[in-house]
């Protein structure tokens, strides 16, 4: 399948070796980049170009999937693979053909500059776009700074402080070999019962706007009119915040007047803003699939908002045109309606290459097409310097990552996104000194379950828990923490009575209850991405736990660590203190620390 479409391109090569001179005039800095398109467009086969509108997850990935399996195991298509039928190998060879425009789910500057090294075998040696989500901090990456989620930063209101958080955090990516950021989510939130919420800026038009302004300016920062340190994307075009019954992914059904005055005032400020490149929405639109509507990808962003980048597909969203939302017989027809539509490139895989070769062949969509697309890609890896410079520089990487300049900004954004909401008798701050034995219970209380989604395992030393932050503030007091686990699921009416017996003991109780949104451990979590809930008051038995807990008649001071709005309606007539706490990152527990 894939081995087979270096066939493709051999007819077309010798045609072109005359062009390529030793000095061509796209590998020259010196150039502008518009002419460095130009040169380079001309210099490429069909299936070099078609090779540039398309993504794959990068080998290193794949390879964790074939840890147990043998080569002619993956080749019989077995389910276990992510690619089934595709080994990491096959992967690595369109890289070394230039059939390769991008790659996600690339975690380390050592994977990219391997990958890079395979592209320099290349005719071209056109460097891929390494992607990931980076949605507050480069939470995909290893060992870098985690800020608070970004409806945590709503709560604050503060620009400038969004505006330094994407410069960080643009920088510690780029450090660690990635080029494109999957951010900001300008979805306007309608649906609180949707898992994603924790993703964006909220249900105001205005702050959503302002805050994705800042996060696209910080992201891309242009040196000059023909660099910028990474390209963001704006997401999910379009309405996701308002689907049926909050399903991530689900139709949505919005009229013409909220279309232009609820959801689309963020994305058209940042497209006067230059961003990069925007995303398309995995829900259908009042019945049209977003990924084949043209006339929200062409008509109203690009020819009536004079959008400027390239569109991306979000995870598979092509295919679902075939699979889920059943507008497209087979991968073919759906290739054509997303390209028609005006879809640039394509999130990812396999199984588009082959059929968009053959609509081009078939005249159903036209080169000039396909050069539309490639130009747009191509201008950004230009203005990226991914061309000039495609090696990184594994030294300055170790500078930057976690540095102690980006712990001060993930402290400060933490302090100031944590919302005090109840606090009765002033009971708030405490006086250090007059409680000498404090418990302390709830899922969040030790957890990394502090940073939200759209994050990876970090290294234990570099999150300050809920706990730790108490103990380093407040040394001389004995805190005695009553471990319920992490799992919400798992929370029992036995570990409640306990909990209760705990707590009569100590002079004040801390029960830090909401959600669970780690995505590294995909199985439990309540909270994030595919995990919508058809209500937002406490998980499982969580009421339960403070409601007994307060009857103890301990004092009580309850946080809440969540993604999105949870109700505590009930119990906020039981507990004289009460901190939206959101998602507050790796610092979180210090900052929150401070507060009490």
């Amino acid at each position: 399948m894939i081995k087979s479409i270096s066939l493709l391109i051999l007819c077309g090569i010798f045609s072109l070796n005359i062009l390529n001179a030793e000095n061509p005039v796209y590998l020259n800095k010196k150039y502008p980049v518009e002419k460095r398109v130009n040169d380079l467009l001309k210099r490429m086969t069909l299936e070099e170009k078609i090779g540039q509108i398309c993504q794959y997850i990068g080998p290193g990935h794949i390879r964790t999937t074939e840890k147990n399996l043998t080569i002619e195991q993956v080749r019989k298509r077995t389910s276990n693979t992510l690619y089934p039928g595709v080994h990491s190998s096959d992967i690595e060879a369109l890289n070394e053909q230039g059939l390769i425009g991008s790659c996600t789910k690339v975690l380390t500057a050592e994977e990219t500059n391997y990958l890079n090294s395979l592209i320099q075998k290349s005719r071209l040696k056109i460097p891929i776009l390494n992607a990931r989500g980076g949605v507050h901090g480069d939470g995909q990456g290893v060992g870098t700074t985690f800020y608070t989620t970004p409806i945590s930063l709503a709560s604050s209101w503060d620009t400038a402080l969004i505006y330094r958080i994407a410069k960080e955090t643009s920088m510690e990516m780029r450090a660690n070999g990635c080029s494109w950021n999957f951010a900001p989510n300008i979805d306007v939130v309608t649906e609180p019962r949707w898992g994603r919420v924790g993703e964006t800026y909220g249900e105001d038009p205005f702050l959503v706007t302002q805050m994705g302004l800042n996060m696209i300016k910080g992201l891309q920062e242009q040196a000059n009119g023909n660099s910028m340190n990474m390209i963001a994307c704006a997401k999910h075009f379009i309405g996701g915040g308002q689907s049926v019954n909050g399903t991530n992914g689900a139709p949505s059904f919005i009229d013409e007047r909220s279309l232009r005055e609820v959801f689309l005032p963020p994305y058209k400020a940042a497209i006067g803003a230059g961003v990069a490149t925007m995303m398309g929405a995995h829900n259908e639109l009042n019945g049209v699939p977003c990924h084949a509507n043209k006339g929200l990808l062409t008509d109203l962003v690009r020819t009536e908002n004079g959008f400027k980048g390239f569109y991306v597909s979000d995870w598979l969203d092509i295919e679902y045109l075939v699979s889920k939302q059943h507008v497209a017989e087979n991968m073919k027809e759906a290739s054509f309606q997303a390209i028609d539509a005006g879809m640039d490139m394509h999130m990812h895989g396999p199984g588009f290459f082959e059929p968009v070769v053959e609509l081009v062949k078939e005249k159903r969509i036209s080169e000039m097409r396909i050069d539309e697309s490639v130009r747009r890609i191509l201008e950004a890896k230009f203005r990226l310097g991914l061309f000039d410079e495609p090696e990184y520089d594994l030294k300055v990487r170790d500078s930057i990552v976690f540095n102690k300049a980006h712990q001060k900004t993930a402290l400060e954004a933490a302090r100031k996104s944590i919302v005090l909401l109840k606090n009765e008798k002033n009971i708030l701050p405490l006086t250090k000194g007059k409680y000498k034995n404090i418990m302390i219970t709830g899922h969040s209380a030790n957890s990394q379950a502090i940073n939200g989604d759209w994050y990876d395992k970090q290294p234990d030393d570099n999150i300050v828990t809920i706990l730790e932050g108490l103990k380093q503030i407040d040394p001389d007091c004995s805190f005695d923490h009553f471990d319920v686990g992490n799992i919400l699921q798992k929370l029992t009416e036995t570990m409640i009575t306990d909990a209760k017996e705990r707590a009569s003991k100590a002079e004040l109780a801390i029960v830090v209850v909401g959600e669970f949104s780690l995505r590294w451990d995909w199985e439990n979590r309540i909270c994030g991405e595919e995990a919508d809930r058809a209500e937002i008051n406490l998980y499982g038995l969580q009421s339960q736990l403070v409601a007994s807990i307060a009857e103890s008649g301990t004092p009580v001071i309850l946080v809440i660590v969540n993604g999105r709005p949870n109700s505590v309606e009930e119990l906020e007539k039981k507990i004289p203190a009460i901190i939206e706490a959101w998602e507050p990152g790796c610092k979180g527990g210090t900052a929150l620390a401070e507060i009490i």
